[in-house]
C-alpha cells in the first residue's frame, strides 16, 4: 500500500493543522508483523516498491507499508505522531536530520544491529549516527549544450552572455540555499565547502546576478526542458537525478561541474524513536544499504550509491559522484545544515527581497 504526500498537499494540510496522511497502528498481516516506511515521491519510491519491498517481505515474513512524501512533511508527520509513532523508518534529506534529532524524533543507528551500515562511506553517516545516506545526487548548474560549453566556474553565470537567459530556482525551494552559497563562493573566492560559512557575502552577488535571470521557477522538470529546448540558456541549480534522464536520451541539456565544487543532494534514512518494530526497521535500513540494492537504485535514479564496492553501468558512472575518488574530484559539498537551518527564514526573506520573488 502506498500513500502520497506532495508539497502542494502538505501546504494545504499544514493550513488545516497538519492533518497529514497517517498510518493506523495495529495493522495485521498473515505473518503477524509489519512496518511503515516513509520515503520520497517519484522514481525512488517506485524502485523501492518494485525492487526492494517484495523480496524483503518474502525474506522476513512481514508486510511493508510505504508512504510517499518529502522532507518537511516527513518530519512534520513524526512530530505529529511523537507520542505514539506508527513509522519505523523515515527517509528525509540531510537538512531534516538536525531538526528530527533535536526534537528526539529519531534514534542513533547501531552498526551492530544494522550490518550493512559498516559498509557505508563514513562521510555519509551523518549527525552523530542519527542518519545514513542511501542515495546522493549531484546538484549544480545546467546549460543548453547545443549553444554553450559547461561552465567551469560559478562566476561564469554572472557573465553578460547569460543576460536575461538564466533560470533561477525559487527561494521557496531548498536548492536556493545552494545558489546563495555559490554566490558566496564567487564573492569570496573560496570553494563551496568554505563559502557556506560566509553566506552573507552572497547576497550582494545575488543582486548582481539579477539582470541575468530570465525567470524564477518552482517546477524543475519544466526548467530543464526550457533549457534543453533553447528557451533559456542555463539554470541554477538542479539535481542529476532530474537532469541526467533527459541528457542520456539525447536532449541538449548538460550538467556542469564547476571548479568550486558541486552540492550533494543527500537522501537519508532514519530510525524512528520508539519505533513500533525497531528490529524490522533496522533490517529494512540494512537492506537498503545492500550493494545489490544500491547498484539498482543508482542506475534507476542517476544518483550515487553510498556504500563501498559497487560497480556501476559505464553509461551511468560519469553522471554520479562515485566512487570516493570521483567524489573528491568533484569536490562534493555536504551542506552543514546545523549551521544553515537557523538562518533559513532570514535567507529566504532576503532572497525574496533581492529577486522580487
Amino acid at each position: 500500500m502506498t500513500t502520497r504526500t506532495t508539497r502542494r498537499s502538505f501546504i494545504t494540510a499544514a493550513g488545516a493543522g497538519l492533518a497529514l496522511p497517517a498510518i493506523g497502528s495495529g495493522r495485521a498481516t498473515a505473518q503477524g508483523r509489519s512496518i511503515s516506511v516513509g520515503t520520497y515521491n517519484g522514481p525512488m519510491a517506485e524502485f523501492i516498491r518494485r525492487q526492494v519491498i517484495p523480496k524483503f517481505e518474502a525474506d522476513l515474513g512481514c508486510k511493508v507499508f510505504l508512504t510517499e512524501g518529502f522532507t518537511l512533511a516527513n518530519v512534520a508527520l513524526l512530530r505529529q505522531q511523537k507520542a505514539r509513532p506508527t513509522y519505523s523508518v523515515m527517509m528525509m534529506d540531510d537538512a531534516g536530520i538536525p531538526i528530527a534529532k533535536a526534537e528526539s524524533l529519531i534514534e542513533t543507528l547501531d552498526p551492530a544491529r544494522i550490518p550493512n551500515l559498516r559498509n557505508a562511506l563514513p562521510r555519509y553517516i551523518v549527525n552523530d549516527n542519527f542518519g545514513v545516506a542511501f542515495s546522493v545526487s549531484i546538484c549544480s548548474p545546467f546549460i543548453n549544450s547545443a549553444s554553450f560549453q559547461p561552465v567551469k566556474s560559478y562566476a561564469e553565470l554572472w557573465d553578460k552572455k547569460f543576460r536575461g537567459r538564466l533560470l533561477m530556482v525559487s527561494p521557496k525551494q531548498g536548492t536556493s540555499i545552494m545558489v546563495l552559497i555559490a554566490a558566496a563562493a564567487v564573492a569570496s573566492g573560496k570553494p563551496l565547502k568554505e563559502a557556506q560559512y560566509l553566506i552573507d557575502k552572497g547576497f550582494d552577488a545575488m543582486a548582481e546576478l539579477k539582470p541575468n535571470i530570465m525567470t524564477i521557477y518552482d517546477n524543475n522538470v519544466t526548467a530543464i526542458l526550457q533549457v534543453a529546448q533553447g528557451e533559456a540558456d542555463a539554470g541554477v541549480v538542479e539535481f542529476s537525478k532530474y537532469i541526467a534522464p533527459y541528457t542520456v536520451k539525447g536532449a541538449t541539456v548538460e550538467q556542469c561541474y564547476p571548479k568550486e565544487g558541486v552540492f550533494g543532494g543527500i537522501n537519508c534514512m532514519t530510525l524512528v524513536k520508539n519505533a513500533p518494530d525497531r528490529e524490522l526497521g533496522e533490517a529494512f535500513i540494512s537492506r537498503m544499504l545492500d550493494p545489490v540494492v544500491q547498484k539498482g537504485l543508482a542506475e534507476e535514479v542517476y544518483a550515487a550509491p553510498t556504500v563501498r564496492d559497487v560497480t556501476l553501468d559505464p553509461k551511468i558512472a560519469p553522471r554520479v559522484a562515485y566512487p570516493e575518488k570521483r567524489i573528491d574530484e568533484l569536490d562534493l559539498c555536504m551542506i552543514d545544515w546545523g549551521f544553515i537551518n537557523p538562518k533559513r527564514g532570514e535567507i529566504v526573506e532576503k532572497l525574496n527581497r533581492i529577486l522580487g520573488a
